[in-house]
């Protein structure tokens, strides 16, 4: 957070360098994807070609985790700069995407657990931010793994509180808010 206030929010947004990152988005976002998929598509047709229980092949394999890694936070991040849609989305598709940006929101590791299958109103960007405002409610327990979200159906079951920005962004998008246990059940809007 960057505790602006609303004019300090408004004047970051139309600030030149506001205004570039906007300009440069799209096409900083399509580099990224291509060096995403040429790292991985690389390391992936090298590792197994390589002799096994080497140095270079222990090396070869972190370098392509670590590659793919980079990819699914880098690829969700820039996806938070996307122009805003709706469409239905598969919910467990939707939380597995978004799990490595959860895990650096909630400040330590997330488990999730899915119950059940469910279609949802996927409006992106502001679906992911949200998910995420509600994820770093979790940076505020001690150190280590965080208890598991569970996603049953359309429902997730956060168990910490939510920041207030996370409840208002939730409740913005038609997602139901109940108390449950020390955390929150947000049932998704469907799609």
């Amino acid at each position: 957070m960057t505790g602006l206030g609303e004019k300090g929010k408004e004047a970051e947004a139309t600030s030149p360098a506001g205004q570039a990152m906007a300009l440069l988005m799209r096409p900083v976002r399509h580099l990224v994807n291509n060096l995403s998929m040429v790292l991985t598509a690389n390391l992936d047709s090298a590792v197994p070609r390589l002799p096994e229980g080497e140095v270079v092949t222990r090396q070869v394999t972190r370098a392509r985790d670590a590659a793919l890694e980079y990819d699914q936070v880098t690829r969700g991040f820039l996806a938070l700069g996307r122009e805003e849609g709706i469409r239905p989305a598969p919910a467990a598709r939707v939380l597995q995407d978004l799990l490595p940006l959860l895990t650096l929101a909630a400040g330590g590791p997330v488990e999730l657990q899915v119950l059940g299958k469910a279609v949802i109103e996927r409006r992106s960007p502001a679906l992911e931010g949200a998910l995420i405002l509600a994820a770093s409610g979790a940076a505020g327990l001690p150190p280590g793994p965080r208890p598991a979200i569970r996603l049953n159906g359309a429902r997730l079951s956060l168990p910490w509180p939510l920041p207030p920005e996370a409840l208002a962004a939730l409740e913005g998008l038609g997602a139901l808010l109940e108390p449950e246990g020390q955390g929150m059940a947000v049932t998704l809007p469907s799609g």
